[in-house]
């Protein structure tokens, strides 16, 4: 069972319209958006439920997607 997002709720990216800020969870090989959280250790939880590969990230993601830019 997945811990949901609520990514709506989200503050809105300023620079991009459509796109929300928050801590997602990811795996880059093979490229995986699981979602995105409001909280860090949220995320980290679910990253660490997934397993290997999988982590959690700040930063940029267009809803309705699995888009997401990293900021770090």
């Amino acid at each position: 069972m997945s811990i949901k997002s609520l990514s709506k709720a989200l503050p809105k990216d300023p620079d991009n319209p459509g796109w929300v800020l928050g801590w997602a969870v990811v795996r880059n090989a093979p490229w995986s958006f699981i979602d995105i959280y409001a909280s860090k250790e949220v995320a980290e939880i679910e990253a660490a439920r997934l397993g290997e590969g999988y982590s959690a990230k700040y930063g940029s993601h267009r809803l309705g997607s699995d888009d997401f830019v990293s900021f770090g």
